[in-house]
């Protein structure tokens, strides 16, 4: 048996590898491989998944969102890159195999025009980012025709490319989603996001050094070098919270991704008045007089440990706000964390997100959540409802199987 799993973006090429990960638990027999899209296939390399054709790192990293990038991506091969991937796909096609797309459109895309029966886990869009009130949606009594016009508004091509008699199943990120596809007669299950798998804590940080003080989580993105900007933006924040009179201790536990210089960070830090205290393998420990800072790449950890996040990231940020916490976010200059995409990701996440025009607002925005036990269950309630339960690339990988076992 023959598998191929197609992602377009770091996030995308986590989700594959999580259920490339149960279907191997399932049956280790099954002939699994890969095509990323976007970037060098990093977690599918680390995972000792073998690749399928040509891939490169791009200046977009598969973020394009105007022409400008567009144009850089182009210069530096994107068309010849895909064309070279579609080839190899075409390749792989004309054995007997299933496919699977994890992303958007265009992994999507790829597996239509393989011929090939395929699989959609589509965890880029939602219709939450589409509907303004979502509380109003009553899916008993809404028509046919009215889910068809929030379904095309949500996911414009892709929902025609999911009409497609090869398409064997399509797991949505989240179940208003489902509701919304299934009821125009797309082949949808809803089996949770598998973008809250494989967050286990790796207790790689001396959290409990820290046991009587605020933990903050600091998310400045991935994306280079608009992550030092928003680092710049977030620590000015964390300054304001400093200055704001608050008689509590923080620690402010900062994840960052592996492409982040750490001496770029470093830099910002010193000239925030922190001073670098303790440096091992797994983190960097800073002081602002009784206040700590750690940089490290140990996200699960961070994420586990903060009550509050600062984040200007996409599915990191995702990934918080579905253990039922609460974040802020700054509306950041872009390419990707720019007013629009936080007033986006505001939709999707509900209430669970809350926006600071500027690092100023800070301080308000954290009292009003801090200690308010009403609305802090409210979040979490939330936040699982909106990201789902862990457990769902197991599930996926089963429905999977099941139906291609036959």
């Amino acid at each position: 048996m023959r598998v191929l799993f197609i992602s377009n973006g770091y996030g995308e090429d986590y989700v594959a590898v999580n259920i490339i990960k149960e279907l191997r638990e399932i049956d280790s027999s099954i002939e699994i491989e890969a095509l990323p899209i976007v970037g060098e296939g990093f977690l599918y390399k680390k995972n000792e998944i073998p690749l399928l054709g040509p891939h490169k790192k791009l200046p977009s990293g598969g973020f394009i969102t105007n022409l400008k990038i567009l144009y850089k991506d182009l210069k530096e091969g994107l068309l010849n890159l895909h064309r070279k991937q579609w080839k190899e796909i075409k390749k792989w096609s004309k054995k007997n195999g299933y496919i699977i797309a994890v992303g958007d459109i265009i992994p999507l895309f790829l597996a239509r025009l393989s011929q090939k029966n395929f699989f959609f886990v589509s965890i880029q869009k939602s219709v939450y980012y589409t509907l303004k009130d979502d509380k109003r949606v009553n899916i008993q009594k809404l028509s046919k025709n009215k889910a068809m016009e929030i379904a095309i508004r949500t996911y414009l091509l892709e929902y025609f490319l999911m009409r497609s008699e090869n398409l064997l199943k399509v797991f949505p990120r989240d179940l208003l989603s489902h509701l919304i596809l299934e009821k125009t007669g797309i082949n949808s299950e809803y089996l949770g996001n598998p973008m809250m798998d494989g967050l286990e804590p790796e207790n790689k940080i001396p959290i409990n050094n820290f046991y009587n003080y605020i933990k903050i989580l600091i998310l400045p993105g991935s994306k280079i070098p608009e992550a030092y900007y928003n680092f710049q933006l977030l620590t000015e924040g964390i300054l304001n919270l400093l200055k704001s009179g608050a008689d509590e201790k923080f620690l402010f536990l900062t994840a960052i991704s592996p492409n982040i210089t750490i001496k770029e960070l470093e830099n910002i830090l010193f000239s925030k008045n922190f001073i670098k205290y303790i440096e091992t393998k797994d983190y960097i420990l800073f002081k602002n007089k009784s206040h700590v800072l750690i940089l490290t790449h140990a996200f699960s950890d961070c994420i586990h440990h903060a009550q509050i996040g600062l984040c200007m990231a996409g599915t990191a940020t995702e990934q918080f706000v579905g253990l039922g916490k609460p974040a802020i976010s700054i509306f950041g200059k872009g390419p990707q964390f720019t007013k629009k995409f936080a007033l986006l990701q505001k939709r999707l996440l509900g209430d669970s997100l809350f926006l600071a025009k500027n690092a100023e607002e800070i301080p308000k925005i954290f009292s009003m959540i801090y200690n308010n036990s009403e609305l802090l269950e409210k979040i979490s309630i939330n936040g699982r409802k909106r990201m789902g339960e862990k457990g769902a690339s197991k599930r996926i990988a089963e429905k999977i199987y099941q139906i291609i076992k036959v």
